[in-house]
């Protein structure tokens, strides 16, 4: 079941590849292949460490590259803003979401609604400012880390 449902995802993004007027590369397919499959966001490291089994001429900067293409389509999204290197990266796909993330443990959880509100769209309208896309992470302490916490105190 879960086969078929990459299988339609895939074929979904690659076709808004090609709607969106970028080249269908090996790299970007493997990549997009390599989130797909994956239960839970990757690091940069780890989709090239998962890439370079197969391909093994596929430089980190490739990596870097194509990833920024895949999120600037929308199939991509990016975890954990506040520093590339501990950045982590999930497929998107028609899913919009957000997270929140463990200042401790880096640990992410998904936050499924998206409630812009009205008076957000109204500041945006003042301000003559047409948004594309948009990303909210929340920054706390998990269940554990607080009970960790709160048992060192």
């Amino acid at each position: 079941m879960k086969m078929a449902g990459n299988q339609s995802q895939l074929a979904f993004s690659l076709q808004k590849i090609k709607d969106l007027g970028y080249k269908l590369t090996p790299q970007r397919i493997e990549i997009l292949e390599t989130v797909i499959e994956s239960d839970s966001p990757l690091t940069v490291q780890e989709i090239h460490a998962a890439i370079k089994e197969r391909h093994p001429h596929v430089s980190l900067d490739t990596i870097y590259r194509n990833l920024s293409t895949l999120t600037e389509a929308g199939l991509v999204g990016q975890i954990n803003l506040q520093s590339r290197d501990s950045a982590r990266f999930e497929f998107q796909g028609k899913h919009h979401h957000h997270h929140a993330i463990c200042l401790s443990c880096k640990q992410s959880f998904c936050l499924d609604e998206c409630d812009v509100s009205g008076a957000f769209k109204q500041q945006m309208e003042n301000a003559h400012f047409k948004p594309v896309t948009h990303i909210f992470e929340v920054y706390g302490y998990c269940e554990d880390c607080q009970k960790e916490q709160d048992a060192a105190v």
